[in-house]
Parts: C-alpha cells; sequence; structure tokens
C-alpha cells in the first residue's frame, strides 16, 4: 500500500498544551475503521501515536489485522469499549500518559456496536479533561451497506448523532444516487455535518487529525447525567440483541465446505464476520473479512502457526448451531 504524498509533521509541528489530542474512531460493524485506523499508523510520519483498539468478541481479530503497532498498542479487556470503559479506558489513557517515551497523540477504535457517547463523557466529565483534549469523533459509514431499517440500531444512529464528521466509505460500491441518498440521511439526523467521501478508508490525515471539531460546550448537559448516572449510558446492547459467535481451531477448513457454509448457511441476521483463516488445500494465510452480504479473501504468509480463528456478529445469532456448521467445514483428521 502506498504511502500517501504529505507528512503529518507538515500540519501539526507544534501539538498544543491544553492536553494530548484524542481523536475516537467510530461506526457500524465492518464499515471500515480499522482500514482507516491501518492508514493513520502508516502515514504518522514521526509522531507518536498511541492507539486503543477493542472488540465485540472473545478472539482480537483486529490487534492482527493492524500493521505497525508493536509497541503503539495499548489493548483494552475484550467487549464492547463503552460497556466496560468506566474505569478501564480511563486507566488504559493514563497508561499511555505514563509511559517515558512521549505520546503526541491517542487514536481509538471503537467496536461497531459501540454507542460514542459514553466514551466521550469518559473525556469530559472524568479527570481525563485536565490531562486530554478531545479533538474529533469520526463516524465511518459503509455506503454500500448503512441502511437504517436494515440495521434498525440504536448504536448504529447514535454513531451519527455523536459524530463530529463522517466518512463515507466504500463509495466505489454505489451508485452516485445511493450516495446523495445517504449524505440526504445523515444531513436529517445531523445538519451540516461534514462528510467526506473515500475509498477503502483513504483520506488525507491532515482533514482527520488535529482539527478540532468536538464542540465540547455541547455535552455540559450530558456531562451532569453522566456523572450523576454512568450506567444508564451502558444500555445499547441491550437495546439491540447483538451477539457474537467465535470459533477457534487447530485443523484447517475445507475450502469448499466452507463456501458452502458462507453461501447456503451463513444466516441473515450475521452482519459481521472476520478471521484469520486455514485451508487444507493452501499453505498461505488468509484474511477474512465480512460485511453484510459481501465477503473478502487476502492471501499472506503465516508468522505463527496455522490456525482458524473467526468471529461471527449479528442480532441473536444460534451459536451452537453455527459452531457446528463450521466443525463441519473442517478437513478430516489424518490416520
Amino acid at each position: 500500500m502506498k504511502s500517501l504524498s504529505f507528512t503529518l509533521s507538515d500540519v501539526l509541528p507544534t501539538l498544543p498544551k491544553s492536553g494530548m489530542p484524542v481523536t475516537i474512531i467510530t461506526g457500524f460493524l465492518g464499515s471500515g475503521k480499522t482500514t482507516l485506523l491501518n492508514q493513520i499508523l502508516q502515514n504518522k510520519d514521526n509522531l507518536k501515536i498511541a492507539v486503543l483498539v477493542n472488540e465485540f468478541g472473545d478472539i482480537n481479530i483486529d490487534e492482527q489485522l493492524l500493521t505497525s503497532v508493536e509497541s503503539d498498542m495499548v489493548e483494552l479487556d475484550n467487549g464492547c469499549i463503552c460497556c466496560t470503559l468506566n474505569d478501564s479506558l480511563v486507566d488504559a489513557v493514563y497508561r499511555v500518559l505514563e509511559r517515558e517515551e512521549k505520546v503526541d497523540y491517542l487514536v481509538i477504535e471503537t467496536t461497531g456496536l459501540a454507542d460514542p457517547l459514553p466514551i466521550i463523557m469518559t473525556f469530559l466529565a472524568t479527570e481525563l479533561k485536565f490531562l486530554t483534549r478531545l479533538d474529533a469523533v469520526i463516524t465511518v459509514v459503509d455506503a454500500g451497506a448503512f441502511d437504517a431499517e436494515y440495521f434498525n440500531s440504536d448504536a448504529a444512529l447514535s454513531q451519527i448523532r455523536y459524530g463530529d464528521m463522517v466518512i463515507l466509505n466504500k463509495i466505489d460500491l454505489v451508485t452516485e444516487h445511493k450516495i446523495s441518498e445517504l449524505k440526504g440521511f445523515i444531513e436529517d439526523i445531523k445538519p451540516g455535518f461534514r462528510i467526506l467521501p473515500s475509498e477503502y478508508s483513504k483520506v488525507p490525515l491532515p482533514l482527520i487529525l488535529d482539527i478540532g471539531l468536538t464542540q465540547t460546550d455541547n455535552y455540559q448537559g450530558k456531562v451532569y447525567e453522566f456523572r450523576r448516572n454512568k450506567s444508564a449510558f451502558n444500555n445499547h446492547l441491550n437495546k439491540d440483541n447483538f451477539n457474537f459467535v467465535s470459533f477457534q481451531r487447530t485443523r484447517p477448513f475445507k475450502v469448499e465446505k466452507f463456501e458452502h457454509f458462507l453461501t447456503q448457511q451463513l444466516p441473515n441476521n450475521v452482519f459481521r464476520g472476520k478471521g484469520i483463516l486455514w485451508f487444507q488445500e493452501s499453505p498461505s494465510r488468509h484474511i477474512f473479512q465480512l460485511s453484510g452480504p459481501r465477503y473478502d479473501l487476502q492471501v499472506d504468509d503465516w508468522t505463527s502457526a496455522p490456525k482458524n480463528e473467526l468471529v461471527f456478529i449479528g442480532r441473536n445469532l444460534d451459536e451452537s448451531l453455527i459452531k457446528r456448521q463450521l466443525i463441519d467445514c473442517l478437513a478430516e483428521l489424518e490416520g
């Protein structure tokens, strides 16, 4: 992947003294958040960027898909970030701030099921407001899949409602008419929203980092509510009935069987799938991404012992059935 032609040192020569700047990347399942985070990490120039990433599920696939993270990564406990953030997010930010090597910028990638509001509140209604500066909440939207009726998700709508900017991603997959419809839908939710069209989450970094979009004064009423009753901000998963199915095995899949599972058996209430796949017919490592009805496999080399790791996320998923179907996709044991 080619680097963009500019460097962050050109646009961020001196970071402000009002606290470490923070960007929150949010967006529904499969919208392209991790791809955007990779764009930031690959083009960060000499900036030291700390990253907080977590997933809804008990296998952290995203960590394996990120490039150039190594010492930049501070990982939260698994689970939706806004459901476990009250202490763990504050503690994680303190670990970033206390590092011997100075961190210039903090980027948080939420899960696709996270309502960003309680995350925003953690930076505005706790002691972190004296140590950090919330710069922007960036919402990534999958132009090909986003549809309010299809997802029927409070979290997906909140990601737009409390964002400062939308990256309308995957525009190469839709018509100009669909793009216009989506822009109109977004404008209805939040008039005057800044919308950046993109393919593969490619957006010039000066347009998304250190842009000062978050208007903290607009949250004063919410700050009071959050301090009085934090738990009231963390109920979206119960409303939306989302759950996940994770699958790990040290046996390879048969290509034909796994393809049959994807095309004939996968239920339509699965919104997102991702994983690292091992096929009996191939010596390569396969990166699996599924968003709505679309799926993609990319090939690279193994850097560890081959195994299968998969997570499917959806609404009211039958965990035992999906696991049985995946077991049926495994190659037969020899001998």
